[in-house]
């Protein structure tokens, strides 16, 4: 399967054009936890997570942070260090503990629609791989220990974790086309439950490359936005619409603006 110029699960890597840049690679990676979909049958993000959609890991287009808002402090950090491979941990059942589920070796990088003022940036893989999930437990030393170590949502990790890690993932079979008929499986089920395949976000359908070119980085006047809500309450500043997300958006649902949405604190 391909998309946008590289193999999915292969060897064959892509080039992105402007305004993506290229990431040099110092040997360095991070671990990336997230949410999985309770309704899928392989561990992708969880679509269906109420209140607080996600799109990340979005693996139909091979990108980290161009469609959320997810770990900027991470994506500032990769691209600033170089560590360009990004492991994927997940837990599909709580009495198992967490899984690793695959990675990227980020390629590419530009500023998001908060642009950097805001650590806003969009990683592009230039090659992935999703695999059965391997469980930290069943990891050999020292991975298990460094990827069952005690962390909440991201850790760095050295060149030679980065490495074994990588190796143990690229011995074992490709399913990144299953996870991504999963995705398109799990966004039907939503839309045909609400209307929507993302209905906090209002988006009626999945994501693809066509959608890219609204999420770049355009306003050069743009001014520092917090990445939380204390309650969970965000206001448009464009047309004063009033959303209930768990997490900043990108886009107002109601009226489509980009890097519109603040905290509506005062509506507490």
């Amino acid at each position: 399967m391909r998309n946008r110029g590289f193999t999915v699960g292969g060897a064959t890597a892509r080039r992105l054009g402007d305004p993506w840049r290229e990431l040099a690679d110092t040997g360095r990676g991070y671990l990336s936890v997230y949410f999985s979909d309770p309704l899928a049958r392989w561990p992708v993000r969880e679509i269906t997570r109420p209140g607080d959609n996600k799109s990340d890991p979005n693996i139909e287009t091979g990108t980290y942070g161009l469609f959320s808002t997810c770990e900027p402090s991470m994506r500032n950090r990769i691209v600033h260090d170089g560590a360009a491979t990004v492991f994927f941990l997940t837990t599909r059942r709580r009495h198992q503990g967490r899984v690793v589920s695959g990675y990227y070796h980020v390629g590419w990088y530009t500023e998001g629609t908060q642009g950097a003022v805001n650590r806003d940036y969009a990683l592009g893989a230039e090659t992935m791989r999703f695999i059965d999930p391997i469980l930290v437990s069943d990891l050999p030393e020292p991975l298990s220990m460094i990827c069952g170590a005690q962390f909440r949502t991201m850790k760095p990790i050295d060149p030679a974790a980065t490495s074994a890690l990588r190796k143990l993932c690229d011995e074992r079979p490709d399913r990144t086309t299953e996870y991504l008929n999963e995705v398109a499986r799990v966004e039907s089920f939503a839309r045909a439950r609400s209307g929507y395949a993302y209905p906090s976000w209002g988006r009626e359908s999945g994501f693809t490359w066509q959608d890219a070119a609204d999420y770049y980085q355009t306003d050069t006047e743009l001014s520092k936005v917090p990445n939380s809500s204390k309650n969970r309450k965000w206001r448009c500043r464009e047309c004063g619409y009033v959303i209930k997300s768990g997490a900043l958006l990108k886009k107002c649902p109601l009226c489509k603006q980009m890097a519109t949405l603040v905290p509506a604190e005062e509506d507490l």
